[in-house]
């Protein structure tokens, strides 16, 4: 009786003690116990849960404002940046998330933080392609929320004691468990190492890139990323469902559901449009996409000028400018671009530019970065953007030789 006495005591004390480590290392952010230069400070393992941490940890930090997207904002966009004057900023931004799933977790965000005032929301061209099966299914009653495994995250979606239980669940495992403890273990030993890693603001510094760059230079990078593009555009026949009157596809209905919330809770909203490479532009116009570019451009500036009226607000980073036309210098393979970490993903310091864009007042030809679109600059940005990819021809046919 005294032997399971002491094997049980002793068994509890393993588990707590891994709970303890757990707790404290925190490799996922979940929890963001203190901090310890060489111990816990960078989370390289955070970025591999970053769908569950950010659904909790938005609530902890009761956010002014909120940045909402993808990988592209998460990576690009510092919620430290000056020009957010103080105001305590969350990015939510979550790889490889579709806009449907970036749309219900800012939806929950605000219906848990009363503090949000304004969103900033990152969107996607290839996020919103269709394929011919899609368009041709298409139903008015396009915009109810279905049932999505994460529903119980969402404290909004599903207040039931069952999906509470389901929270509760998942913040112990991110306790308990042995995957846990294997990633605390591999947090601790990857501290002085160059990954990326997750603030408690919810910002990916994308050091993993430098990582890649010094041990394999700039090439691989770029060269990767340009066949992963091609390979997602070549996968089906895409298409953009492009009209002027409503019903509009599955994916801008998201968001129509955000703007009809952030309406009813007086939360201002700024669309824009990620800055894109001009590697990534023609790659899109090799794969027949570029009309489907323009065309989905047109059908936002329709879409929220129908949902929001003409004071929407849409800005566009990828058109012509210095930033996007950056030189990839191959010839010198392990240096740093100063914009752009690869084709698709802007680097923190364009992410700045992006934000002071968004709080400046100065005329475009000022500045040089962006345009806000509207219904009567629409046809003119896009005659400029078509200018803009053939004066770059010449550009993308040489580093298409070098890669």
């Amino acid at each position: 009786m005294k032997y399971i006495s002491t094997y049980f005591t002793s068994f509890a004390i393993v588990i707590l003690s891994i709970a303890m480590v757990n707790w404290f290392i925190d490799p996922f952010g979940m929890f963001w116990s203190p901090q310890v230069e060489s111990v816990n400070l960078v989370k390289p393992e955070a970025g591999k849960r970053s769908r569950i941490t950010k659904a909790y940890q938005v609530n902890e930090i009761k956010p002014d404002i909120l940045i909402v997207g993808n990988s592209r904002v998460e990576m690009g966009l510092n919620p430290n940046n000056n020009n957010f004057n103080g105001k305590i900023v969350y990015n939510q931004g979550m790889p490889g998330a579709s806009v449907a799933m970036q749309v219900d977790y800012a939806l929950d965000a605000m219906a848990n933080n009363d503090t949000i005032e304004q969103l900033f929301v990152g969107v996607d061209f290839l996020d919103f392609l269709l394929s011919e099966k899609q368009v041709l299914n298409f139903k008015t009653k396009n915009n109810n929320h279905r049932q999505t495994k994460y529903d119980f995250r969402l404290i909004s979606q599903d207040e039931s004691n069952l999906a509470s239980m389901a929270r509760l669940k998942e913040k112990l495992t991110m306790i308990f468990s042995l995957d846990t403890f294997s990633a605390s273990i591999n947090t601790v030993f990857q501290q002085k190492s160059m990954t990326s890693s997750l603030n408690p603001l919810g910002f990916n510094n994308a050091l993993s890139y430098v990582s890649i760059m010094n041990s394999e230079g700039i090439k691989p990078l770029f060269k990767q990323k340009l066949h992963e593009i091609s390979t997602r555009l070549t996968s089906k026949p895409w298409v953009i469902k492009a009209q002027e009157t409503t019903p509009y596809s599955p994916t801008f209905a998201h968001l129509g559901r955000l703007i009809k919330v952030a309406k009813e809770k007086q939360v201002n909203i700024t669309f824009f449009i990620n800055p894109y490479h001009f590697s990534y532009l023609h790659t899109l116009y090799d794969n027949n996409q570029w009309s489907n570019f323009q065309v989905w451009k047109k059908t936002l500036v329709n879409y929220l000028s129908i949902m929001q009226g003409e004071e929407f607000i849409l800005w566009d980073f990828s058109g012509e400018s210095d930033f996007v036309n950056e030189v990839v210098p191959l010839a010198n393979p392990k240096q740093q671009m100063q914009w752009f970490w690869e084709p698709a993903h802007y680097k923190k310091e364009l992410g700045d530019l992006l934000l002071e864009r968004l709080f400046t007042e100065q005329d475009e030809e000022y500045f040089g970065f962006g345009v806000r679109l509207t219904t009567e600059n629409i046809a003119d940005t896009l005659e400029k953007d078509q200018a803009s990819l053939q004066s770059h021809f010449a550009l993308w046919q040489r580093l298409q030789k070098e890669l």
